[in-house]
């Protein structure tokens, strides 16, 4: 938890809290088809957990993904809070929160002096298709621009393994889904302040529609969080591939092989294929910090998953 600055510390360890969490999990597995010389087995897991935190000694605090002492701060430790909630800040995208921030004087003027965007978001109508074109940031009725913009925990997680012999030879797959469950785009998030992202590529825009760089170099925010960079993080993949030959005993005679009583020949492809709506390398990402549950579906510049290939022979005693 954090302390006070005049301890000449950020933060200290202590028995603060406590997180009640729920898992729930179903297997289901079938022999689809069975004979002499063909086999077919289906095996479905799935899970889905949710975790709360019930009881807090200290005031609420933000923390991660980079740890107690980072300077990203994302995810809300307060009583009652469901554990991996994304906080941050939003943009005026709507009549609603345009007329909050007029009312909350965060705005001036009335709603007739703001305009929804050809990307859409409200902008000042003076400003509209000018270099001085901004993003409006949205304040609630209080005046906090701090609110919920995400939440890492999918809706449930679901693993498919299909295993199929047919006389000597052997396929097995496994496909991986991941249904919902935000991300968040931290790597994204910092070449927008370099104005490197294809965002600023204006090229394919009509010229009365194109934005100049300090529109989307906003979205920068001082790298804080906001609605910009949350993305759906759900996706399909096929996680692994294998297919595999018993050698006949003939051929291990003939390749000198029948000291063993069994020869396998085989090939592995893992990470073969991904289908997701995410912009960035790779959907099943955590940040920084080995075991950081605050790391959690943070995209956090990290390497993707590799696509390896594995060649084996297998020889049995």
């Amino acid at each position: 938890v954090p302390t006070s600055a005049a301890t000449g510390y950020h933060n200290t360890w202590v028995n603060a809290a406590t997180l009640k969490g729920y898992t729930h999990e179903l297997a289901f597995g079938a022999v689809l088809a069975s004979s002499k010389d063909f086999f077919w087995r289906l095996n479905v897991t799935a899970d889905r957990t949710r975790s709360k935190i019930t009881k807090l000694d200290v005031g609420p605090f933000l923390i991660g993904p980079d740890g107690a002492d980072g300077n990203t701060k994302i995810f809300r430790i307060a009583e009652g809070q469901t554990f991996g909630v994304i906080y941050g800040s939003d943009w005026i995208r709507t009549p609603e929160q345009l007329a909050t921030n007029i009312t909350n004087k965060k705005l001036t003027g009335t709603a007739a002096d703001y305009t929804l965007n050809e990307l859409g978001y409200f902008v000042s109508k003076a400003a509209y298709r000018t270099k001085a074109e901004r993003p409006l940031k949205y304040f609630n009725a209080a005046g906090v621009s701090l609110r919920p913009i995400g939440d890492v925990n999918p809706d449930f997680n679901m693993g498919i393994n299909n295993t199929i012999n047919f006389k000597g030879l052997s396929l097995n797959s496994v496909f991986t889904w991941q249904k919902g469950g935000d991300i968040y785009n931290y790597t994204r998030q910092w070449p927008f302040n370099e104005l490197r992202d294809v965002d600023f590529d204006q090229r394919n825009v009509t010229a009365v529609s194109k934005k100049p760089q300090g529109f989307f170099q906003a979205f920068y925010n001082n790298f804080d969080p906001n609605t910009r960079f949350v993305e759906n993080g759900g996706y399909v993949r096929l996680k692994e591939l294998a297919l595999n030959y018993q050698l006949p005993k003939a051929v291990t005679r003939v390749a000198r092989l029948s000291s063993f009583e069994t020869a396998r020949l085989g090939i592995v492809g893992r990470n073969l294929w991904t289908s997701t709506k995410y912009s960035g390398y790779d959907p099943d990402v955590s940040g920084p910090g080995g075991g950081n549950p605050f790391a959690y579906k943070v995209d956090y510049f990290t390497y993707p998953s590799y696509r390896t290939f594995t060649v084996m022979l297998e020889l049995g005693y």
